[in-house]
């Protein structure tokens, strides 16, 4: 599975094991201490009269020190700068996955997916995500795990979302050299695709600011704008025009959304405007105005949140082309 090579080649580039580190760091005092050690024999034995000569023969130790071959993970600096930084295990950190992949089904029936119990709720599945997918042309397969968001459009419509993964409010399941959670965990679909279908992916920053409603209405505002021209040609487009234009549609409805959802993080609670209303419906009906989908689920916990939810945005955005 291309998620489990992923997080495995992940911990192997950035994680460096405890006992290693420990090894290493003890390798480097003693290292240094015999370094150390030697440069002041070399400063005992000098006198004033023959500075210069120990100058040069500390500079020389120094030298010796430095050509010769550093342990690995080890910065090799001089003595006299101090302490040499060791390396820091990296046992802390975690993410989100979501890993996206088009193809064409294989000649042999798909594999049921496994049920997993890992956490509550569980993500919806689409009725297509199952076998009957072999005999619809060309597939999506997606593994999601944790809070991030793939939302498929076909024309005007919402036709398939992921739903998020938490084990508590605002807690979500996450890849970690800490966690017991594994790629295996992941939620797999398969899912039909048709040309100039919108698939997005997306972290939970855009999820969190914005509704399925405000992310179609971008989707729609675009769509139409970037296909009325091939709509209204006799001819219809060449093969590189329409590739073109899904390209700039693509990059251009990622960056509108991440503006738009940026806009919303960076509200800061409402401000009651003047009105003859009574002063609580006044404001129920800002906090209906400016609400946002992570300020609902905090509420239904019972947790006071106004504005916007500062968080990073990531948002990434593919249009199907057909093969020819």
């Amino acid at each position: 599975m291309i998620l489990e090579k992923a997080f495995e080649k992940t911990l192997r580039a950035h994680v460096v094991p405890q006992l290693a580190a420990d090894e290493a760091s003890a390798s480097d005092r003693s290292r240094m201490a015999r370094e150390s050690s030697a440069s002041k024999s070399n400063t005992a034995n000098c006198t004033d009269s023959s500075a210069a000569t120990c100058t040069s023969s500390e500079r020389t130790s120094h030298g010796n020190a430095t050509n010769q071959a550093p342990l690995h993970g080890i910065s090799n600096c001089p003595p006299s700068v101090g302490s040499c930084p060791l390396p820091t295990p990296l046992m802390e950190g975690s993410s989100t996955a979501l890993l996206a992949i088009l193809e064409h089904p294989s000649a042999s029936p798909l594999k049921p997916s496994k049920p997993h119990s890992l956490f509550h709720p569980q993500a919806r599945r689409p009725e297509e995500a199952h076998v009957q997918a072999a005999d619809r042309g060309a597939v999506i397969r997606i593994a999601h795990l944790g809070d991030c968001m793939a939302v498929l459009i076909r024309g005007e419509e919402i036709v398939w979302r992921t739903e998020e993964m938490w084990w508590n409010f605002n807690t979500p399941v996450q890849l970690g050299p800490a966690s017991s959670t594994r790629p295996r965990d992941a939620r797999i679909f398969t899912i039909p695709v048709m040309e100039d279908d919108i698939l997005i992916l997306a972290s939970d920053g855009l999820s969190d600011n914005l509704w399925d409603e405000d992310i179609l209405d971008e989707v729609v505002r675009f769509r139409r704008t970037f296909f009325a021209d091939s709509a209204a040609s006799p001819t219809g487009d060449s093969f590189c025009s329409a590739s073109l234009r899904r390209g700039s549609l693509a990059g251009m409805l990622s960056e509108a959304l991440c503006s738009r959802a940026r806009c919303v993080s960076q509200r800061r609670g409402s401000q009651r405007k003047a009105s003859g209303l009574p002063q609580k419906v006044t404001l129920e009906a800002q906090n209906l105005e400016d609400d946002i989908p992570f300020g609902r689920r905090a509420r239904e916990q019972g947790k006071c949140f106004q504005g916007g939810k500062p968080d990073d945005i990531s948002v990434l955005v593919a249009v199907v082309s057909p093969v020819d």
